[in-house]
């Protein structure tokens, strides 16, 4: 059979996918025999507790909490006062209290606000998981499109739901009750409408999880290069009607002052364990900051550091705008999905649940992988790097090997590398759907 006529066969995807998630889950049993004591935080463990409808740690409703009370106490010192005088890693925009206020409002119908939070959360996961499966489906060929039956919908559907629980940047969002988890349905949704031809919806999507974190609005900066008007217009009405609901709520003041946050957040970095990115790299490389930083605070100011990162940021950001134009890819959802790639890997902090958008860039190396072994192996190797804390390599923080501790970082930007330079048929279109 010729290869991309394999690349078409139901069959063999299908196959490759259950092969594909049976080695994940051997690979985590593997790590969990050897290091019983130390693999405390498996993603098996993780994906476990979101079955369960249970979060382990909350680490996004007690900033919310305090940011909300500290704007109740100063109303236009929102973050004079519970960032820089208190130290609390409030490092949202104004506009997320919207949604912990959203969330208490759940108590006036007699349910608990945690409650509400915790299920908001859970959905979300689910159905990013289903999503994820569509945009998998989306894929095949017009040619293998009549060949799939119920049952292969249903099996590739459970098999991704199954994948979907041992990839840890999308399982521990949830575990962590991070709002990451919103912002990475917000992100699946967006490629895979992107996929299906439409324009509008993704744009006031992406503008959307502006809410939450606005480092997102360099999607408009992408939509004006590619000449998507109809996406540029719908992410900046979005971006203003934000910007003026924050001004309106929250007050001028507040709304100016957490640019200033972010120029403080740019500068100092993160030295944290799990911050994923060339920043995170470089302090525990230089042995600058702690590394628990949610007790020591942000790392002191490193002008090497800043430097080497603003530089690693400028240069991802400008491969992901240029080569696809090179290319001649513009405009199509591998360039939607490389930019959102790059977003994330030039990020000065970016922890491992940001990488979620990721898992769409696995799938859609999977149907490729099902003919050739040169690119499931490696693909599999880049799978186990960013699926897992690998909790084992934890004593080696303090070694010259610290740099192995950044797993995540490096799947993530070798798998960015490798779909960038790909042939530009790694995505192909949908049968009924207008290439760009």
């Amino acid at each position: 059979m010729h290869e991309t006529e394999k690349i078409r066969s139901v069959p063999a995807i299908l196959r490759t996918l259950a092969l594909w998630t049976a080695c994940v889950l051997l690979f985590e049993i593997g790590l969990i025999a050897v290091a019983p004591r130390l693999h405390s935080g498996s993603v098996l463990k993780l994906a476990k507790s979101a079955v369960q409808m249970r979060i382990v740690f909350d680490d996004t409703s007690p900033y919310l909490s305090q940011a909300d009370l500290a704007i109740h106490q100063a109303s236009q010192a929102l973050y004079e006062t519970v960032f820089f005088q208190r130290g609390v890693r409030f490092i949202y925009p104004p506009t997320a209290l919207l949604l912990y206020r959203a969330w208490m409002l759940a108590a006036r119908v007699g349910i608990r606000p945690l409650l509400a939070m915790n299920l908001t959360l859970w959905i979300t996961l689910w159905a990013t998981f289903a999503l994820a499966a569509q945009f998998f489906l989306a894929l095949c060929s017009a040619a293998a499109q009549p060949l799939l039956t119920q049952r292969d919908r249903w099996l590739a559907r459970a098999l991704i739901a199954l994948l979907g629980l041992t990839f840890l940047p999308l399982v521990n969002a949830y575990a962590l009750g991070q709002v990451q988890t919103l912002l990475n349905l917000a992100l699946i949704a967006s490629v895979l409408l992107w996929l299906r031809g439409r324009r509008v919806a993704p744009g006031l999507l992406l503008g959307l999880t502006c809410l939450l974190k606005p480092q997102m609005a360099l999607f408009l900066l992408w939509g004006l290069l590619r000449r998507q008007w109809s996406f540029a217009v719908s992410l900046a009405c979005i971006l203003f009607a934000a910007v003026g609901l924050s001004i309106a709520v929250f007050g001028w003041h507040n709304s100016i002052e957490y640019l200033a946050v972010l120029r403080y957040l740019s500068q100092h970095g993160d030295a944290l364990a799990t911050n994923q990115s060339l920043n995170g790299l470089l302090h525990r490389l230089l042995h600058v900051g702690h590394f628990d930083t949610a007790y020591y605070g942000y790392p002191p100011y490193s002008a090497p550091i800043y430097w080497l990162t603003l530089c690693g940021s400028s240069l991802l950001l400008l491969a992901a705008l240029i080569v696809p134009h090179l290319q001649q890819i513009s405009g199509s959802t591998v360039d939607l999905l490389l930019f959102a790639m790059a977003t994330t890997l030039a990020s000065p902090i970016a922890w491992e649940h940001h990488y979620g958008v990721f898992f769409l860039a696995f799938l859609a190396w999977l149907p490729h992988a099902a003919p050739s072994r040169r690119i499931f192996l490696p693909l599999l190797a880049l799978y186990l790097l960013m699926t897992d804390t690998w909790a084992p390599l934890t004593p080696l923080m303090f070694t010259p090997w610290t740099f192995l501790l950044s797993h995540v970082f490096f799947g993530g930007l070798l798998l960015f590398l490798w779909t960038l330079l790909a042939d530009k048929g790694l995505l192909p279109t949908p049968p009924g759907v207008a290439s760009a």
